[in-house]
């Protein structure tokens, strides 16, 4: 299925200097990802518009609300959830929006993500949380908002490890005696 995309200013000039043309979906469907990985909300909602789905994946699974995520795009965040993007999705792995948030420490993201009907505490396939990425990388501030918001610092993934025992593993060396 074709897209008839009839565009102007920005978003003509990002594909290609194009202003009415049949677009592949397939093609359309990078273009919007794309948008989502660059930050650019008026891409996405013109490509919305136009007919490209808002849960349009890649290879891997990746949605535009986790590539938007995980680059730490707020604005495109924020105009992917307001399309109607799914917060709660995950990719092929298993990894939502929120966990590459908190992979990247995108505080701001986190925090709008935050306010989606989604489980604080949702699991990727080897059992990780966005609070264990947040305390494996050394995330804090992050870790702290998801804290605040209810999550589980005793669950252990597939490894049985918890958040504490990532956070461990972040504690700076402690120097011996001279």
């Amino acid at each position: 299925m074709a897209f008839p995309l009839v565009l102007g200013g920005v978003l003509a000039a990002a594909l290609s200097g194009l202003s009415k043309r049949e677009v592949p979906r397939a093609d359309a469907e990078r273009y919007f990802l794309a948008a989502a990985r660059e930050g650019d909300e008026v891409m996405l909602e013109g490509l919305v518009r136009a007919g490209v789905s808002v849960e349009a994946r890649d290879g891997r699974g990746f949605t535009a609300l986790i590539f938007a995520a995980y680059h730490g795009h707020a604005e495109a965040v924020r105009t992917l959830l307001r399309l109607g993007a799914d917060a709660c999705a995950s990719d092929g792995r298993g990894d939502s929006a929120l966990m590459g948030a908190a992979f990247q420490g995108h505080k701001r993201v986190v925090e709008l993500l935050l306010t989606q009907p989604c489980a604080v505490d949702q699991a990727n396939s080897v059992g990780q949380t966005a609070l264990m990425f947040a305390r494996l990388f050394g995330r804090s501030e992050v870790a702290d908002l998801l804290d605040a918001a209810g999550a589980s610092r005793t669950r252990r993934n597939a490894s049985g490890r918890s958040p504490e025992d990532w956070a461990r593993t972040q504690a700076p060396p402690v120097a011996g005696p001279p």
